[in-house]
């Protein structure tokens, strides 16, 4: 039968009574000139020492002391995550004490050490925010904490065994953001710009007779034919479409833009165009892939649908491969039949692997809107910003030139074959694709 962790604890000494001692020791020293000082170091050690068993009698009341380790789980990816440490005090004393928390050592931290005092009876609470810069599962240590003695001659460590393991999803800190906002009819502040969505749809509903001011594109010639009578057909304002999101997770994709990979950013966005698509009805569907379909998630509507999303998106990392677009789009157009909103998101660094999405692209652009969004690194701008100063920074300016004409290239022909693009650094990706969902929403483009 496995025993409980057990509270590990060492008694040292401060700096303080090291002080004192060293005064003791001073007066042995003296004894040498005046013999006297003899007596009086030897009465001033003695109440030093009694007074140091008294103030350790005094600091073992510490093991009244309750510790709990507060966070979140899952955390967000690439977000301050708050980690609250509450110090219970059951004793008879005013504590003074020293807190260190082991967060996961993959994490960046805002304060290593955190201190604080706390009454007889009362609760302190101390924070700290953690930011994950990967996905997974990590593992919170101990929490240790110093105690100071009531005289400050001893510090008690005590190490609390609060060993947990945490989850660390895609960012859900813009979610939650998203929907304490959109309570209060302030998404505006998020840059998110809403309209009204135009009022035709394309579900149709019924047959009825043709009246003069309906349009011709309505009219339906088969019914027309059979019936001898002019017929139109009606239609639902329909809001509620097939959402389908496609990451790449190739080679390209692991780049960094500042903490995370392409993926990551990828992935946060994702996360918060799924909550867009959920909350405007619309079924949300799931694809990723590399060399191959890694992930397939139907379409599906609602909450189960949105954490389902969340779980997929949990573990995907990026792999040293080249995307196959071809595989792709193939297993997305045979799984999905309903016309739909496709969003893919990639990188398009080179006309060799660009040149590879081109050529499959119109097997999805037959039967989807398709949209195409490129995560475009901020250092190419940041290098055209600034005039040369030496022959290495004008080499890097003709990289980042032709790079960024590659895109342009690029994008312009899938733009030729009536695909949706969307170039936007790290840094604006979130806000810029679901501003660009909620467009497609309210222009009916679908």
């Amino acid at each position: 039968m496995s025993s409980e962790p057990k509270i590990q604890t060492q008694t040292v000494f401060s700096l303080r009574f090291l002080g004192l001692l060293a005064l003791g020791a001073l007066w042995f020293v003296l004894a040498l000139v005046w013999v006297p000082f003899f007596w009086i170091g030897l009465v001033y050690n003695l109440f030093l020492i009694v007074i140091a068993l008294v103030d350790h009698s005094l600091l073992q009341s510490t093991e009244r002391v309750t510790i709990r380790r507060e966070l979140d789980d899952p955390l967000s990816l690439g977000a301050p995550n708050r980690v609250a440490i509450e110090v219970i005090n059951r004793s008879p004393l005013q504590l003074h004490l020293e807190i260190r928390d082991e967060p996961p050592y993959e994490f960046g931290v805002d304060q290593k050490i955190l201190h604080g005092s706390v009454a007889p009876g009362e609760t302190l609470s101390s924070d700290y925010h953690a930011t994950p810069f990967k996905r997974g599962l990590y593992r919170f240590g101990r929490v240790n904490i110093r105690f100071s003695s009531p005289l400050a001659l001893l510090l008690l460590k005590r190490n609390f065994p609060l060993v947990r393991e945490a989850r660390v999803y895609p960012n859900l800190v813009e979610t939650k953001k998203h929907r304490i906002l959109a309570r209060r009819n302030q998404l505006v502040q998020m840059g998110l710009r809403l309209t009204r969505l135009r009022g035709t749809g394309m579900e149709f509903e019924s047959l009825r007779d043709y009246v003069p001011d309906d349009e011709l594109r309505r009219v339906d010639w088969k019914a027309t034919a059979r019936k001898g009578t002019m017929t139109t057909r009606e239609y639902n304002v329909e809001r509620s479409r097939n959402l389908i999101l496609i990451l790449d997770c190739g080679r390209l994709m692991a780049a960094r833009e500042g903490n995370l990979t392409k993926l990551d950013h990828a992935v946060n966005a994702a996360m918060l165009l799924s909550y867009a698509g959920v909350q405007n009805d619309d079924r949300v569907g799931l694809i990723t892939f590399s060399s191959e379909v890694m992930e397939y998630l139907p379409p599906g509507k609602g909450k189960a649908q949105l954490d389902a999303v969340t779980k997929r998106l949990y573990g995907i990392q990026p792999q040293a491969v080249e995307p196959d677009y071809r595989r792709v789009m193939l297993f997305t157009a045979n799984r999905v039949k309903k016309r739909s909103l496709i969003v893919l998101f990639t990188d398009l660094m080179d006309l060799d692997s660009s040149g590879r999405l081109i050529e499959h692209i119109h097997v999805l652009k037959r039967n989807h809107l398709v949209l195409c969004v490129a995560l475009r690194e901020q250092e190419w701008d940041r290098l055209l910003q600034e005039p040369p100063v030496s022959e290495d920074e004008l080499y890097r300016q003709v990289v980042a030139l032709s790079v960024l004409e590659d895109r342009r290239l690029a994008l312009s022909q899938l733009s030729a074959q009536g695909v949706l693009t969307l170039d936007a650094t790290a840094k604006d990706l979130t806000i810029a694709v679901v501003n660009r969902y909620l467009r497609i929403k309210r222009e009916a483009l679908l």
